[in-house]
């Protein structure tokens, strides 16, 4: 990505990714085609509201003009809504918007349809039109609500490659009338033999004919570049031994398998976090005991994911193919995100809130669930308590702001001068710059510190806790670690105040990702994503992440939903 891409903190929250040319060419190349249509309804809608013909032989519209008015409208909203669908932007970044869109799709397409054989039925026959073109549009008619109605029933069973090649043949047959106009307007300028019924109507059946042949060209397209059907082989982010970012490297590896309780998700995004660059260089050296001494036993990285179900294993009863998670990869599995398929026990992953992106849901899990356990769990945070966050500006640390704030606290938060205003908007009561703010002279006294990777000695959180106050350490330097293994309960033995080295407590983690989801939806949490990078880059995401001051989390870009498909919820 791009320098230029960075934005100002402010703005850094709800940044989606960056615009290709499928995100408005499709659109704009189909609703171009459907224009000349479109202008002539326009039309004849302005005729008939004025009483009067607009074109020669619409005048049979009139007596009735109902089954026109609804089938004008019906077409226009289908073209426009089914052309703004094939946008993979809009369905990225408002799912929302996509899935209401897409009802009001199918509802247009049957109304569009149903009113044209109507027309066919109803209405005298034009000059040219003929028994053969009367018969071909009521069987055209029906095909395209039986393609919806198809649409519909995949969806309802959760198939949704199936709902969206049968949508995409309904738009291939009611966005006909613009490829017929193509059709006829040369043939009638160049061969004049558009004035007999029979010409007129193979002239009108070939623009039927051209659509679906491109649409299942472009089908048969999609299910070739399919991954998951065509390689057992994915790309992956592997490194075989320690170091930095120099040593991990792009490989095509095998595809897992998912085993029973397990789900096989194609992943979108991935975000990194400071577990995964810990891991890659053993530091703290406490990560040699139980991921290789001397060369690491797990090759991938990465933790947090946001993607697509794409294969479910024997035992799976709450998810389907096609749903969009969040959640994480546990360590004892083996497995990394920074792939582009990942297998995740059931327990470990929630639906992914509609309100948000790929992107966002990806930077959530780890850090939330780490937020959640520290506020909720260890330090037990009561309404009208008084916390401070140590380290802010970070992944965790936002996500600890917010919590607190949730759960009723005054919250301090402490951060570089870059993340001020930031943190400030996400709901900190009081935030303090580091580096402008003596912090060694702090007078007050708080209920709970939350030291995310501190730096200062247990001394200094231990007296700026009030009488019973807890300090919960989350991460930290080896000085740190060891300090707290080894005298932390003897520096905090004087008195009620404790301390707690934050670990995951595993059990907890399906109620906690249902917890936060639960926090998404309401707004009351928000998601700060700093920057985001490709798979290919993700060395250079490492050196990012790992340089400090990031606003937020880093996140890899993995995956992206195919352009063709018409899917309602996708």
């Amino acid at each position: 990505m791009q320098d230029d891409a960075l934005a100002s903190p402010l703005a850094l929250h709800s940044r989606p990714p960056s615009r290709t040319r499928a995100d408005w060419l499709i659109p704009a190349a189909l609703i171009a085609l459907g224009a000349i249509p479109t202008l002539a309804g326009i039309g004849r809608l302005a005729g008939l509201a004025r009483g009067v013909a607009t074109m020669e032989g619409h005048a049979r519209f009139a007596a009735d003009p109902l089954p026109a008015v609804l089938h004008i409208v019906g077409a226009t909203t289908f073209c426009v809504i089914g052309a703004l669908q094939f946008s993979p932007g809009l369905r990225r970044n408002r799912p929302r918007w996509h899935r209401r869109a897409g009802w009001v799709l199918a509802s247009s397409g049957i109304v569009a349809a149903l009113s044209g054989m109507w027309m066919a039925i109803v209405y005298p026959a034009a000059a040219v039109d003929g028994p053969l073109l009367r018969g071909m549009r009521l069987f055209v008619g029906a095909a395209m609500v039986a393609f919806i109605f198809l649409g519909v029933l995949a969806l309802r069973r959760r198939d949704f490659h199936a709902h969206g090649r049968w949508l995409t043949r309904s738009y291939a047959l009611g966005i006909a009338a613009g490829t017929q106009a193509l059709v006829l307007i040369p043939q009638a300028l160049l061969l004049d033999r558009s004035e007999t019924e029979h010409g007129y109507a193979l002239s009108m059946g070939a623009g039927w004919i051209v659509n679906v042949v491109v649409a299942e060209l472009a089908l048969r397209r999609r299910r070739q570049r399919a991954p998951l059907e065509t390689t057992s082989l994915m790309r992956a982010v592997v490194h075989d031994r320690y170091g930095g970012p120099e040593v991990l490297r792009i490989e095509h590896v095998p595809r897992p398998k998912p085993a029973a309780g397990q789900v096989l998700v194609f992943v979108q995004a991935a975000s990194v976090n400071a577990r995964d660059y810990r891991l890659l260089r053993a530091n703290p050296f406490l990560v040699r005991l139980y991921n290789g001494l001397f060369r690491p036993r797990r090759s991938m990285l990465g933790a947090d994911v946001a993607g697509i179900v794409v294969e479910i294993g024997a035992g799976i009863t709450r998810l389907a193919i096609g749903d969009e998670i969040f959640g994480e990869a546990l360590f004892a599995d083996r497995q990394g995100t920074f792939a582009e398929y990942v297998c995740i026990r059931e327990q470990a992953i929630a639906e992914k809130p509609q309100s948000i992106s790929f992107i966002e849901a990806a930077a959530v899990p780890l850090a939330g669930i780490t937020a959640l356990q520290a506020v909720r769990d260890r330090a037990k945070v009561r309404p009208g308590q008084s916390v401070l966050v140590q380290g802010a500006g970070g992944g965790v640390g936002m996500f600890l702001v917010q919590i607190a704030k949730a759960y009723g606290a005054h919250v301090t938060a402490v951060c570089g001068p870059g993340s001020v205003e930031l943190v400030r908007s996400l709901g900190a009561d009081r935030v303090l710059d580091y580096t402008r703010d003596d912090l060694l002279f702090i007078d007050q006294r708080y209920d709970a510190i939350f030291g995310v990777n501190g730096f200062r000695p247990l001394g200094y959180y231990r007296e700026r806790l009030m009488p019973t106050g807890t300090y919960v350490m989350v991460g930290g330097t080896n000085r740190q670690l060891f300090e707290a293994l080894l005298f932390g309960k003897a520096r905090f033995a004087a008195g009620e105040r404790k301390i707690e080295v934050l670990t995951i407590d595993e059990s907890l983690r399906a109620k906690d990702l249902e917890e936060i989801r639960g926090l998404l939806v309401d707004g009351r949490l928000r998601v700060v994503v700093d920057r985001a990078f490709s798979l290919e880059a993700a060395a250079e995401a490492f050196r990012y992440a790992e340089g400090g001051h990031v606003r937020g989390k880093v996140v890899l870009t993995v995956g992206e939903v195919e352009a063709c498909s018409l899917a309602l919820a996708c």
